[in-house]
């Protein structure tokens, strides 16, 4: 136990100096002195600093899938939109609080390690998996209309890690209010609810005119 503390401890110090130099600026001498360890001991726990940083890696999935819950459906069971709700707060409040890895991920400067760029890459594939599970079991259950699901998960994707880019940046804290905002605009969109109507009625019309 002692062991596992020890080396937890030497992933938080490297998380840290990490999301302040930027992991190519970061080398294993700036992590033991951070750390206060002599480099040996380093060693006894990774074989180089691209292992210690996929590990953090394989850290903040593992979290992202505690937070991300099946929807359940059934009379005991909160709404689909609060588990929606709440699987949203989960996320945001991790990547927020953890905000030195967000940085990391969100800003990390590819061209210089092909191999890591790769697992950053894979990282953010598999994240785009969860969510895509999550919009396949939303049209089962009828909660989501029909879609490409790999698309709109990159757009859902793509718009999280922005918001959560500028909330960590500024850090923000207003969990709820972000959460309501991504939540309403993936189950709204922008648009104004009658200029929905009056894009349906056309349509309407349009399919009706063609059919004759």
């Amino acid at each position: 136990m002692e062991r596992q503390a020890r080396r937890q401890q030497v992933l938080q110090h490297a998380k840290r100096i990490f999301a302040r130099k930027g992991y190519h600026r970061t080398n294993i001498s700036d992590i033991v002195a951070r750390a206060r360890i002599a480099r040996g001991t380093f060693y006894l726990y990774f074989e180089n600093k691209k292992e210690l940083f996929e590990e953090l890696l394989e850290q903040v999935l593992g979290e992202l899938r505690l937070r991300i819950r099946r929807l359940r459906i059934g009379p005991e069971e909160p709404e689909p939109v609060e588990q929606l709700r709440d699987n949203l707060r989960r996320v945001l409040s991790f990547l927020i609080t953890e905000w030195e890895l967000t940085d990391i991920l969100l800003n990390h400067s590819t061209g210089f390690d092909p191999e890591l760029d790769s697992r950053i890459r894979e990282f953010y594939e598999r994240v785009a998996d969860q969510i895509q599970r999550s919009l396949d079991l939303g049209i089962q259950m009828g909660l989501v209309r029909e879609c490409d699901t790999r698309a709109v998960a990159y757009c859902i994707l793509g718009g999280i890690k922005e918001v959560v880019g500028q909330a960590s940046r500024h850090r923000r804290r207003e969990i709820g209010r972000l959460a309501e905002e991504i939540l309403d605009f993936g189950l709204r969109g922008v648009a104004r609810p009658d200029l929905l109507a009056g894009l349906h009625r056309t349509e309407a019309v349009a399919a009706g005119a063609s059919a004759k």
